[in-house]
């Protein structure tokens, strides 16, 4: 590709909003720009960079049998119409798509309202057999990500984050275990309180102690010691359900744990009519005496005795409420929600928040009733099924956050758009383009691919552009140079420049390179 065609220009300056390394060297290297709604254009040299990594994804999946679908599939309805018997199992599909998500502009693709990505589905009729594969899909991930140069973390949930300051999505991790999930999911440390034997239930007026914390003030008890009660709306099957969840006072609810606990589509915070409604008092509420109402405790709230809750009557809680005795629930499972400076779950060590961008998510595996397969005894079983999404606009801003320096973009040969940024300087005392051009269709002809700066510009910035694209190898074709039938070659991620004669620049550029 000669650069005086090509579409996408070099910016002398960043994006006057871009708020990431990311955003303001794809732009200034013209990979991006921006478009409405929180959305970019991928310039051509963006395409050939994730055509790269498409086709990476492309061999590793057909050398294994894996077969291409179009967008937007259904795999449930494909697996029911299609798959018949466990002579047919398994089947490894694949599909290129977009990721949609809330947009974030000014974080460039880390934020972008559509990401392109690759699915990968895995059906099989038993647990050991996608198990399987998800190692090897592990594997063929690591060593993506290692080509790439990126220090991909793996989730303790499953998936893959980039960490980074202002890379988009909410994680949480240990510095000492290396333990990191998604905020909404990880998980932490309880501490146990004391065993105490269980006491009477007791009345205490509680004027204005309507939050926890004036709560545990009003009464001089550590938070720990109360259980807080969090009312949510949530549609379970089509429907709205008042749900009560309850947490011990020192934890904060992690909703996305409670629409898993509930298998719900849809959650929102209860209005005051609707608590009013099943006989509870907004910030007075308590699960003792509740009816018609959905109640999801946390794990840890039946192992803590004697808690304060509320009473159900304004400006009064009770306390010595105990679970089992006094109130029982539908679900008891975790609900807390981890922050920075809860306790690892894993090593009991500090924990952090950081920002992380989504590489990898999968999707836990489904057991798909009404997709099934006759097994080798004749019966119908339910086929198995598992998903892993790369977002591959995630990744290349991953990449260009990782690889650059203070002129420009610095891409590893897996995902950059040409292997050569070949530079012609002009020269008014020899005609240097003809060698240039010779030089362009010789390399092409071997094998490498070329982005052949062909423009009659001065040198310096010529050499500006090249170090904002990043390609890996600059070759340069001077008058100097070519006097003594040479020309300099400089790796972008050194500093030295070497003069090589012309007959071997291929064989240096691949011992080198």
């Amino acid at each position: 590709m000669k650069l005086s065609e090509l579409f996408g220009s070099t910016l002398r300056k960043a994006p006057t909003n871009a708020e990431t390394a990311s955003y303001q060297w794809l732009a200034r290297g013209g990979y991006i720009r921006a478009a409405k709604d929180g959305d970019f254009l991928t310039l051509p040299l963006a395409e050939r960079a994730m055509n790269k990594l498409r086709a990476r994804l492309r061999h590793e999946m057909e050398s294994r049998g894996g077969q291409e679908i179009g967008a937007h599939a259904d795999i449930l309805a494909l697996a029911a119409g299609d798959i018949q018997s466990y002579k047919e199992l398994p089947k490894i599909l694949y599909s290129f798509d977009e990721i949609q998500e809330k947009a974030h502009p000014r974080l460039g693709l880390f934020g972008a309202a559509h990401s392109p990505s690759v699915s990968i589905h895995i059906l099989g009729a038993k647990e050991e057999t996608l198990q399987n594969w998800q190692a090897l899909l592990e594997k063929i991930s690591e060593e993506i990500f290692e080509k790439l140069g990126l220090d991909a973390k793996k989730r303790d949930s499953g998936g893959y984050a980039f960490l980074s300051e202002k890379s988009g999505a909410d994680h949480i991790h240990c510095t000492k275990c290396a333990y990191l999930d998604r905020q909404a999911v990880a998980q932490r440390a309880k501490s146990m309180l004391s065993a105490e034997e269980p006491r009477e239930l007791e009345k205490v007026a509680t004027p204005d102690a309507h939050t926890i914390e004036a709560l545990a003030a009003f009464l001089n008890i550590p938070k720990e010691k109360t259980a807080k009660a969090v009312f949510m709306t949530a549609t379970i099957k089509d429907k709205e359900k008042l749900v009560f969840a309850i947490l011990r006072g020192d934890m904060a609810l992690s909703e996305a744990k409670l629409i898993t606990a509930l298998d719900a589509s849809d959650l929102r915070s209860a209005t005051d009519g609707e608590i009013l409604a099943v006989g509870a008092v907004p910030g007075y509420a308590s699960p003792v005496g509740m009816k018609n109402v959905l109640v999801v405790v946390d794990e840890i709230i039946p192992e803590s005795s004697n808690l304060v809750a509320g009473a159900n009557e304004d400006g009064f809680h009770l306390r010595n409420v105990n679970y089992g005795r006094d109130y029982e629930a539908d679900i008891v499972t975790d609900l807390a929600l981890a922050q920075a400076g809860d306790r690892c779950p894993k090593c009991n060590a500090a924990l952090d928040a950081v920002e992380g961008a989504n590489l990898l998510e999968i999707t836990p595996m489904l057991n798909m009733k009404e997709a099934t397969f006759t097994d080798e005894k004749g019966k119908g079983q339910p086929i198995l099924g598992v998903s892993w999404t790369l977002d591959l606009g995630r990744i290349f801003a991953a990449v260009a956050e990782s690889h650059h320096d203070d002129y420009g973009l610095i891409l590893p040969p897996a995902i950059a758009p040409y292997d050569i940024h070949l530079v012609w300087l002009p020269s008014k005392n020899v005609d240097t383009q003809a060698d240039a051009d010779d030089l362009y269709l010789n390399l092409t002809n071997i094998g490498f691919t070329l982005l052949y700066d062909d423009r009659d510009a001065r040198a310096g910035t010529k050499f500006n552009d090249a170090d904002l694209i990043g390609c890996p190898v600059r070759i340069t074709v001077g008058e100097r140079t070519l006097e003594e039938e040479s020309v300099e070659i400089k790796f972008r991620n050194k500093k030295e420049k070497d003069i090589v004669e012309l007959d071997d620049i291929a064989n240096f550029v691949i011992e080198n390179l």
